[in-house]
């Protein structure tokens, strides 16, 4: 008997690990998929400026979810201690259908972020924390933000954010002036 379960303990260890991992790089997206205007966001959740300009571009992706497609890539920085675990934290919440409410709970906590605020962040989005905590630990995501780093520096960004609307690298100008542009592209 002692065997069995033991057997069963490891079974479901493993299926729960598996549960996680993934090989799918694709970034998460708002909007419909055939969107005529495309959004690709390259963004870290430490870096300061991306967290005035993230919110605002997903913001942007909410208002026009007929026009507007947003692809959002985790580019974290090596220089912030924390970013490449909040990539993986979003990621892991979006397993669990939180990726957005997630990301901008870090963006909003950014002086918070560590270990601990993830956890919390967790348990603070009724999220089932065993399954996020093995998806964190097991670095599950690892190769979704590999991923997304080599397809940033492909493109040699310049930096975070990095924003480009239909293949083209732009700069935000803000809520108003990006929600004009954006309708003007599809009339």
């Amino acid at each position: 008997m002692k065997k069995l379960i033991t057997t069963l303990l490891i079974t479901f260890s493993l299926f729960l690990l598996s549960s996680c991992a993934s090989t799918d790089t694709t970034p998460m997206s708002l909007g419909k998929a055939d969107a005529p205007v495309v959004i690709e966001e390259f963004s870290d959740v430490q870096c300061p400026a991306c967290g005035v300009i993230s919110p605002q571009v997903e913001t942007l992706a909410r208002n026009n979810p007929d026009i507007v497609k947003l692809s959002f890539y985790h580019f974290p920085l090596s220089y912030h201690e924390f970013a490449y675990t909040g990539a993986m934290a979003a990621e892991c919440a979006g397993d669990q259908g939180k990726f957005w409410e997630y990301l901008g709970q870090e963006y909003a906590n950014q002086q918070s972020l560590s270990d601990d605020f993830f956890y919390s962040l967790a348990s603070s989005l009724k999220l089932d924390e065993s399954a996020f905590k093995t998806c964190l630990d097991s670095d599950a995501k690892k190769a979704k933000i590999t991923a997304h780093l080599a397809e940033g520096k492909a493109r040699q960004i310049p930096g975070t954010p990095t924003l480009y609307i239909n293949g083209e690298m732009v700069d935000w100008a803000g809520l108003e002036t990006m929600d004009a542009y954006v309708k003007g592209l599809v009339k």
